[in-house]
C-alpha cells in the first residue's frame, strides 16, 4: 500500500525532502516517489526531453509516500504525524 503526499514548498515552507530526512532520522522508511524520472534515466539519455514533463517534474520533486501497512503502531503513525507537523 501507498500513502503519497505532495509537499509544496511554497504552501508549506518545507520540502519533501526535508520530511524525507526527518523522518529518516527517526528510523521512518518514507520514499521519493516517481523519482527520479523515467525520462531521466541514463538508457534514455538523449531520447527524452525531461524539460517536456515540467508537471511531472515538478510532482517528482515533490511526492514522498509515507509508510502504510497492516502492520503499522498506531504511535509510530503518531510520531509521524508529530513529526511532520513539527516542522511548521
Amino acid at each position: 500500500a501507498y500513502f503519497p503526499v505532495i509537499f509544496d514548498e511554497k504552501v508549506l515552507g518545507y520540502t519533501r525532502d526535508d520530511v524525507f530526512n526527518v523522518l529518516a532520522a527517526q528510523n521512518i522508511g518514507a520514499r521519493k516517489y516517481f523519482y527520479p524520472l523515467t525520462n531521466t534515466f541514463a538508457c534514455y539519455e538523449g531520447q527524452f526531453d525531461g524539460n517536456q514533463t515540467p508537471i511531472a517534474q515538478k510532482i517528482a520533486q515533490q511526492v514522498l509516500t509515507l509508510p502504510l501497512y497492516a502492520d503499522l503502531p498506531l504511535h509510530t503513525i503518531n510520531l509521524i504525524c508529530d513529526l511532520i507537523l513539527s516542522m511548521k
